[in-house]
């Protein structure tokens, strides 16, 4: 079992009302396992962040585990370990 912190982007925290969650995973677990474990455990994440990583207007996100950005490719094959800390942040919002 490995455990790591999940912060949130502002969409996201306003969207469950926290900045911070912590994720207890099986090992081996890679950055989609704990994006599955966000969805299940905070379904109103749906609203906003579907699985895979993409937002409703089709826009990514950006995954950053321990400040390192990891691809959209490579969120099924980027494994976690425990005390990592996973990053989400909105895609940039421009006008």
């Amino acid at each position: 079992m490995l455990r790591i912190t999940v912060k949130l982007g502002e969409l996201l925290q306003q969207a469950v009302a926290q900045s911070e969650i912590e994720l207890e995973l099986d090992e081996p677990a890679t950055l989609a396992d704990a994006l599955t474990q966000l969805h299940l455990r905070l379904p109103e994440l749906a609203h906003e962040l579907l699985p895979g990583g993409k937002t409703r207007s089709g826009l990514p996100y950006h995954f950053f585990v321990n400040r390192r950005l990891v691809p959209e490719a490579a969120l099924a094959s980027h494994r976690l370990r425990d005390g990592d800390t996973l990053h989400i942040l909105s895609p940039a919002a421009g006008g």
